[in-house]
C-alpha cells in the first residue's frame, strides 16, 4: 500500500495560551513520548464518560507508534463504563493486528471500495456487536469520515503527526467561519485529503471531528485541556438559565477555580444563590456545563448595580467562545433588568485581560461597592482588580 511518509517520533508541543478558565495539570510526558500514567483527573474522566455515553467514535491511524497504542488502549479502558463504542480504521493489517493484540478489538473488517447499503448493514452490526471494531482502509482520514457518516457517528477523531491546528494547536475551530486558514494550514500535511475528511464527516452529521496527534488521543478525549484542535460546523454551545439538575456540576466548576486560584470560596449556600438568577453555557448535544456566570444584584444595596459573579468556564471550550457567550448574555440580562452598569473583581491575570478584551474599563476599587470588600481575605485584597461596563 502505498503511503506518504509521516514521521514516527511526535515532536514536542509548546503549551497552549492561557485563558481564564480552568486548567488541569496532566502527568508528564516520558522519554518515548508515553504517559506515565493515565491522562486526567477524576472529575475530567466522569465528564466525558458521561458526554459519551453510548456514542460511537471513529478514530483515524495512518501511523500507529509504541506511544499511541498504549494511550489508546487506556482510552478504551476508560469508556468502558460509558458504553462508548470505537472504530479504529487504520492503513495496514499489520496495525490492525497490532490493535487487536493491544487492545482486544473483537472483529476487523476491510473496506470496501464503495459503502453500499449491505456493505453498511454489516458495518452497522460489526459495530453494535463489538465493543471495539477495527477497519482497515487505503484512504484513512477520508475513509474514517465516510464510515462515520454511514454510521451516523456524531464524535470523529482524526490523528496525523503535525497534530491540531497551529503550534500551539488552537483549542476550536468552526469551519464555516476557518475553512479557508485550515485550508492551508493544513496544505503540507502528510495526508492531502485531511481536509476533505474534516469536511465529510461534519457535513455528514458528526457532531466535532478532534485533530490531534495519534500520541495525543487521550488528552484529546479525556481532558478538558485537550491536545489538538476541536472543528465543527459551527453552534457548539448555547446559554441558558441554570437549573437545580446543575448544581452538583456547578459546585464542581467553581471548586476547581477556587483550586485553580481563580475564584474565591463559595459555601454551597453561596453558590446555590448565584445560579438562581445564573446563566449556563451548555453542549448542545449533551446539555453538559462548560461554563457558568451569576448575576448579584442585591449584596452591596447600591440601586442598579450588578456585578459579574463566579464566570467561570471549561478550558477546553474556552477557543469556543463560552466565556464571551456568557457575558455577552449577562450584560443583555441585565440591561433587561433597568441595571445601569454592572462590575467585576478578579486577581486573575488571565480573567483580567479578558475583560479588557470584552471591552469592559478598569478602574480603582474605590470605583465599585464598598460592600464588596466585607470580609475579603486581605491577600487576595491587594491583589484584586476591578472592572465595570456602563450599560
Amino acid at each position: 500500500m502505498a503511503r506518504s511518509p509521516i514521521a514516527s517520533t511526535p515532536r514536542p508541543r509548546r503549551g497552549r495560551p492561557v485563558a481564564p478558565t480552568v486548567r488541569v495539570e496532566h502527568p508528564r510526558d516520558a522519554m518515548d513520548g508515553s504517559r506515565a500514567q493515565s491522562a486526567g483527573t477524576e472529575a475530567e474522566h466522569a465528564f466525558f464518560v458521561e458526554e459519551f455515553r453510548g456514542v460511537t467514535i471513529v478514530i483515524a491511524l495512518p501511523v500507529l507508534t509504541d506511544a499511541a497504542l498504549a494511550g489508546l488502549a487506556r482510552s478504551i479502558s476508560g469508556f468502558a463504563s460509558g458504553d462508548t463504542r470505537f472504530v479504529l480504521v487504520t492503513g495496514s493489517h499489520a496495525d490492525a493486528a497490532r490493535l487487536a493484540a493491544a487492545i482486544g478489538a473483537d472483529r476487523a473488517l476491510d473496506a470496501p471500495n464503495t459503502w453500499a447499503v449491505d456493505e453498511l448493514a454489516e458495518l452497522w452490526i460489526a459495530t453494535t456487536d463489538a465493543r471495539v471494531l477495527v477497519v482497515v482502509a487505503e484512504a484513512t482520514a477520508l475513509d474514517a469520515a465516510r464510515i462515520a457518516v454511514g454510521l451516523g457517528a456524531s464524535k470523529v477523531v482524526l490523528t496525523d503527526a503535525g497534530g491540531g491546528w497551529g503550534d500551539p494547536p488552537r483549542s476550536f475551530a468552526e469551519l464555516r467561519v476557518h475553512r479557508r486558514a485550515l485550508e492551508r494550514a493544513l496544505a503540507d500535511r502528510a495526508d492531502p485529503l485531511l481536509l476533505q475528511a474534516i469536511e465529510t464527516a461534519l457535513r455528514g452529521g458528526a457532531f466535532s471531528v478532534n485533530l490531534c496527534r495519534p500520541e495525543d488521543v487521550e488528552l484529546e478525549l479525556f481532558t478538558f485541556d485537550g491536545a489538538g484542535t476541536l472543528i465543527t460546523l459551527g453552534g457548539y454551545l448555547q446559554v441558558t438559565d441554570l437549573r437545580v439538575d446543575d448544581l452538583p456540576a456547578a459546585e464542581e466548576l467553581v471548586n476547581r477555580g477556587v483550586a485553580a486560584g481563580i475564584l474565591k470560596p463559595r459555601t454551597r449556600q453561596q453558590i446555590a444563590r448565584m445560579m438562581i438568577g445564573g446563566l449556563g453555557a451548555r453542549l448542545i448535544r449533551t446539555g453538559h456545563l462548560a461554563g457558568l456566570v451569576g448575576l448579584e444584584v442585591d449584596a452591596y444595596g447600591v440601586a442598579g448595580v450588578g456585578e459579574v459573579s463566579a464566570l467561570i468556564t471549561v478550558s477546553e471550550f474556552s477557543g469556543a467562545g463560552a466565556g464571551g457567550l456568557l457575558i455577552s448574555a449577562l450584560l443583555k440580562r441585565a440591561l433587561d433588568r433597568g441595571l445601569t452598569s454592572v462590575f467585576a473583581v478578579t486577581v486573575s491575570d488571565d480573567a483580567a485581560a479578558f475583560f479588557l478584551h470584552r471591552g469592559f474599563t478598569e478602574v480603582s476599587r474605590d470605583d465599585v461597592p464598598p460592600g464588596k470588600w466585607t470580609g475579603y481575605h486581605p491577600e487576595r485584597l491587594a491583589r484584586a482588580r476591578c472592572f465595570t461596563w456602563v450599560l
